[in-house]
């Protein structure tokens, strides 16, 4: 679900930087710039217009991050992202429209979407009438749902240029050297605990606005989402390592399990990744480093 732009854009510039040759990087590029351009040339409202800007400007910020200052793929993705979601901003605010703006149209857009959605539904009669009650419940909170929209296009971002990063390393000839870690070992600074705690206090104690039409509110329940899934993919990461020495059985049990009960493998997994910033469940499974029998 998430843009194209956020993968081809960054694919197809890194394999240009990185001067094809293999034939493998021109396949790649015949089949990757005239999808990005399909992407970026499609009608849309503003809402579409600041996704694909953004991807863009997240294109460049992660190109030039990965070619001046090579650095872990999650850190230059963060860095990279946040760059580009400032400037869009600064550039929309001198062209004349703000986040306000394109959340009301991001909500506009969404209601549209869920209202076809049900509308094609009814004409299913009774078999359709569950998917058109959930869809035209869809169209009513489209507000509520566009509230969370810098989030989700956050995550996107991040999980786009790890998919283009990946991609680039299978299909370059002569990549830029530098390699993303297994999954296995995905972490990040243990003090980056504080900002859910932060965003927390923000939601439990009430806080008035800053001028400018910016929510703390929803500014808190945004970074707070970001963090949730931050965390649970963290602790998947965890569960990945301690995986590998159980039984295949077991292992094909939870995830069924977790499958079903998906909200509670979220929260479950979330909260094992905020432990292991203090107690590094990874370091203690860990075989010992060195050989022979220990005193």
């Amino acid at each position: 679900m998430a843009p194209w732009v956020f993968v081809l854009a960054p694919l197809v510039t890194l394999l240009l930087v990185s001067r094809p040759s293999a034939r493998r990087e021109w396949i790649a590029l015949l089949v990757a710039v005239p999808l990005l351009v399909l992407s970026l040339a499609s009608v849309g409202g503003l809402f579409q217009q600041f996704v694909r800007a953004s991807g863009v400007m997240l294109s460049g910020a992660f190109v030039a991050l990965m070619l001046s200052r090579p650095g872990p793929l999650f850190s230059r993705a963060v860095a990279a992202t946040g760059i580009a979601g400032v400037t869009i901003l600064l550039v929309g605010r001198y062209l004349g429209f703000g986040w306000p703006e394109v959340q009301s149209a991001a909500a506009r857009e969404t209601a549209t979407f869920f209202a076809g959605q049900a509308a094609a539904a009814a004409t299913q009669g009774a078999a359709g009438e569950t998917a058109r009650q959930l869809f035209t419940e869809l169209a009513q909170r489209a507000e509520s749902v566009a509230a969370l929209f810098p989030a989700i296009l956050v995550l996107a971002a991040i999980a786009g240029l790890a998919l283009a990063w990946r991609l680039y390393q299978e299909l370059a000839s002569r990549p830029v050297p530098w390699t993303a870690g297994s999954f296995g070992s995905f972490r990040f600074g243990d003090q980056v605990v504080w900002v859910p705690v932060l965003a927390l206090a923000a939601l439990v104690f009430p806080v008035s606005d800053v001028p400018g039409g910016l929510s703390l509110t929803i500014a808190a329940q945004n970074v707070l989402l970001v963090c949730v899934v931050l965390y649970a993919m963290r602790g998947l990461a965890v569960f990945w390592t301690v995986a590998r020495a159980a039984p295949r059985a077991i292992v094909l049990a939870l995830t069924l399990v977790a499958v079903f009960l998906s909200p509670f493998a979220v929260s479950g997994l979330a909260l094992l990744g905020l432990a292991d910033s203090w107690v590094d469940f990874r370091r203690r499974v860990a075989p010992p480093t060195t050989g022979g029998l220990n005193p």
